[in-house]
């Protein structure tokens, strides 16, 4: 039993993993093995640059469904981390418009603001929105790192742990539904806050 970090060629895995070691004794590997995937107590899917290329990557890696499968069918924690949390959504407004995985319905929406800077870049502050283990240790209000261009919107109220404001718009920053989290900022990058939010993950029993 292990701990993986989805490799599709795409994100800053060792950074996650470099985290993930830190907050936990359990193993952790970098992978694309599908039989590892699978065999795994959990998973983290990290992402970096435009959905439409980690879309692509993911499929010519024969993980897209592998995932699909995983979420549906089982109740093993997941962890989707920038883009991650973006491809879990049903859609993205990015590259003219792309498919997710559709397992947490929401819309990954263009900021569409030139009186801010784009990307959201830095430490912004995160509200609680909703009671959940995730939480544990951290204080809504709490500051965490970002980098991005595009924010989520869910459908539903009840599927958002925590928001940010920025641009004029409050995007969910932190959502769930039954074993998935996803989440816009950096935890690895986030300093000790990020760590904790780490750990909650790993002791998270959905």
């Amino acid at each position: 039993m292990a701990i993986i970090i989805i490799d599709y060629g795409i994100g800053n895995l060792y950074s996650v993993a470099n985290a993930i070691k830190k907050v936990t004794k359990e193993k952790v590997y970098i992978t694309n093995d599908a039989k590892k995937i699978k065999l795994s107590n959990r998973i983290i899917l990290p992402g970096q640059g435009a959905i439409k290329d980690c879309i692509k990557e993911l499929k010519k890696k024969e993980l897209y469904w592998l995932l699909k499968e995983i979420i549906n069918t089982t109740n093993k924690p997941v962890l989707g981390i920038c883009i991650g949390q973006h491809l879990l959504m049903e859609s993205s407004e990015e590259n003219k418009g792309v498919f997710g995985i559709n397992y947490i319905k929401g819309i990954v929406k263009n900021y569409k603001n030139k009186n801010f800077k784009i990307p959201h870049t830095g430490w912004n502050i995160v509200y609680k929105h909703k009671e959940h283990q995730i939480w544990n240790g951290i204080k809504s209000g709490s500051r965490f790192y970002f980098v991005h261009s595009f924010y989520v919107k869910t459908r539903f109220k009840n599927n958002v742990l925590g928001v940010t404001e920025y641009g004029g718009k409050c995007a969910n920053v932190i959502t769930y539904y039954n074993s998935v989290i996803t989440v816009q900022f950096h935890p690895e990058k986030s300093s000790s806050l990020g760590l904790k939010f780490l750990k909650n993950f790993i002791n998270w029993l959905p």
